[in-house]
């Protein structure tokens, strides 16, 4: 770990909460376990491990508005059935903060945050008995929630058969597209230069063939959907606009009060860290080619790839070692380490397209590719004010954007409106 000897005049006026070693979207707390009196249980399901119309700004949700005050039953929300990047455990953990019922339950779990409160471990199961779970779960969810939340277009039975079956029993269906789940080779490659190089498998004509077979299927049945803002156009390729939210970005939240740096520091020799979920996809290849001519230049810098590690020792790295912080450089937009590296007050590097730029002119992650990175790198490792300065405004336009209890509370209130019909889901 470098030397911190490298200080700014960015201090907070007051003392800061002490750093969580829990992930920024959990809120620094210890996850409720699955046998919270709100939960409610799972058939087949074994516990986790802790852990208006589109385009017009949504109304908060007062308390008065809850939905036990007008009823003495609560609202009850299904989260599920995949984990990506924990946001189904964070909306849930924020609803049953305000008297819902709330689960967030998988099918299984690869993830290094392993926040889920039910896990169906279908991959120790026989497809015979994967089937079988998925109905049971299907069926018992069908009568105890009044909402479900899907996430990267995967729903309780194959190929979104519980969809139409959902909506006969008057359910509200939210959708959140992630990534590949909806990402088009024909838009991609019209406006990302970069885009022949994104891996190959759910990226191509055939692919896209298949996504929008299915898009158009969800279309018929789901109330509303959510992208990122570098997802959008491939929504709505497909999805009516109107059906697709504009103001609301749920894929990455962050607690704010759980963490405030009480000085914005950084390394003398500084520490490029590099934490790809996919590194085909996020371009690790070239990011590492990059910093291979940086050390043949004699720079000094260290480098460390983080990947595959316990989600808590990756928080660790991000909030006590990391200098600088390189996101992706193909994708063309900023998600959840790019979030969670600024709410940490470090600088970001990633490519951005000019859609997302338009949508946020006040982002302040430095915009390079696989071509320029090297260049944008030398300014950032050789002028350490900079940094602080990217730092000091990455944590600014987070809290901005992205906390915990502006983003709850946008999805608290798409929920009442569809519940109460002033949207699509009557």
């Amino acid at each position: 770990m470098p030397n911190r000897e490298y200080e700014s005049e960015y201090v907070r006026p007051h003392a800061a909460a002490e750093p969580s070693a829990k992930d920024p979207g959990s809120g620094g707390a210890a996850m409720s376990s699955a046998g919270s009196s709100r939960s409610g249980g799972a058939i087949g399901a074994s516990s986790g491990s802790g852990g208006a119309s589109a385009g017009k700004a949504r109304r908060l949700q007062t308390d008065e508005s809850k939905p036990q005050a007008a009823n003495s039953r609560p609202l009850r929300i299904f989260h599920g059935p995949v984990n990506i990047t924990g946001i189904g455990r964070y909306l849930a953990d924020w609803q049953r903060d305000q008297g819902a019922v709330s689960d967030f339950i998988v099918f299984t779990d690869a993830t290094t945050r392993q926040n889920h409160h039910y896990n169906l471990h279908l991959e120790r199961r026989s497809l015979p008995g994967r089937l079988w779970a998925m109905l049971r779960l299907f069926f018992n969810c069908l009568g105890k929630y009044d909402v479900f939340h899907f996430y990267f277009a995967k729903t309780l039975l194959p190929f979104g058969l519980d969809l139409p079956i959902l909506k006969l029993f008057r359910k509200r269906i939210v959708m959140t597209y992630c990534g590949t789940d909806i990402r088009l080779y024909e838009v991609e490659t019209a406006r990302n230069p970069y885009a022949s190089l994104l891996p190959a498998g759910q990226f191509s004509p055939d692919a896209d063939r298949r996504k929008k077979r299915r898009m158009r299927w969800e279309k018929l049945w789901v109330d509303r959907f959510t992208a990122v803002r570098n997802l959008y156009a491939h929504a709505t390729r497909v999805i009516p606009p109107d059906k697709v939210e504009r103001d609301l970005e749920i894929n990455t939240t962050v607690d704010i009060s759980a963490y405030e740096p009480q000085e914005y520091r950084t390394g003398r020799v500084p520490v490029v860290v590099h934490a790809p979920s996919s590194p085909a996809g996020k371009g690790t290849e070239y990011i590492e080619k990059a910093i291979e001519s940086l050390r043949a230049e004699g720079r000094r810098f260290e480098y460390r790839k983080v990947h595959g590690v316990p989600n808590d020792e990756a928080h660790r790295i991000f909030r006590e070692e990391a200098d600088i912080i390189v996101d992706q450089v193909l994708a063309g937009g900023f998600g959840t380490l790019a979030v969670e590296a600024m709410y940490y007050g470090k600088p970001v590097c990633g490519y951005l397209l000019d859609e997302v730029l338009e949508w946020h002119p006040d982002c302040p992650v430095v915009n390079c590719n696989m071509d320029d990175l090297k260049d944008k790198l030398v300014e950032l490792i050789e002028h350490p004010e900079e940094r602080i300065r990217l730092g000091v405004a990455g944590r600014r336009f987070v809290e901005k954007h992205f906390s915990r209890e502006k983003v709850n509370r946008g999805v608290w209130e798409l929920y009442h409106e569809l519940l109460s019909g002033r949207r699509s889901g009557r």
